[in-house]
């Protein structure tokens, strides 16, 4: 049974996401102390939160860091800011998605079942390996891009969208192939969210000072070249 994190401090929205995650036999944690959510954490070691922006003592953004430094578990933000500038912050911070309240229950189970499949189930990847272009290293066993000088821990969407583009070498991938496969129904992907971690990623390959780039193809998608140095 997959263990979900809820921390939310509505408590009527926390009860409707409970109630519907326990109906598909997820079992579910609600936070209990806002000020002690890594610990929780921790002793729960779940397999996917769902986290509200606005929270006591700490925003959401700041836990879903606290909880990237530690995991690759999937992180879901389910806030009623709808500005893109707050999806594109939450993504940057670590969540793998953003639903914007009110949200359909449909969709919130399409998102939470679509991770929890990408990550754990039938389209997980059996593939833990090490592959290495130029001076860098993707390990997909220890989730981490890394060169000779530095190493940067990816996020699961970054991983899987590191690994299409390492395997597709020196070759293009669309848009439509990139959506397709890390998520499950593109229907339910915000605009922007494949471009926010496109960039997140492309910064992490600057970081660890690799000599491969994300370059954007305009029109079509995305392709990993080496540079010069």
């Amino acid at each position: 049974m997959y263990k979900i994190y809820i921390i939310e401090d509505d408590a009527n929205i926390s009860r409707l996401i409970t109630e519907q995650l326990t109906k598909y036999q997820f079992q579910c944690y609600t936070v209990q102390q806002f000020h002690h959510i890594v610990e929780e954490f921790q002793a729960i070691q779940p397999h996917l939160v769902v986290m509200d922006i606005n929270l006591p003592t700490y925003d959401g953004y700041f836990w879903s860091r606290k909880i990237r430094q530690l995991s690759t578990c999937p992180i879901i933000i389910v806030s009623a800011r709808i500005n893109d500038i707050d999806q594109v912050y939450g993504i940057e911070n670590g969540a793998d998605d953003f639903i914007t309240k009110p949200f359909s229950l449909d969709v919130f189970m399409a998102k939470v079942n679509g991770l929890i499949r990408r990550t754990y189930g039938e389209y997980a990847s059996s593939d833990s390996s090490i592959i290495t272009i130029a001076n860098t290293t993707l390990n997909t066993d220890t989730v981490r891009l890394q060169t000779a000088k530095q190493e940067s821990l990816l996020t699961l969407k970054e991983m899987q969208l590191c690994k299409l583009l390492f395997d597709s070498y020196p070759n293009v991938v669309t848009r439509q192939e990139l959506l397709s496969a890390i998520w499950d129904d593109e229907t339910f992907v915000e605009e922007n969210t494949l471009s926010v971690n496109i960039g997140r990623l492309r910064k992490k390959f600057e970081v660890i000072q690799s000599l491969l780039e994300i370059k954007t193809i305009r029109g079509l998608g995305y392709q990993l070249v080496e540079v010069e140095e």
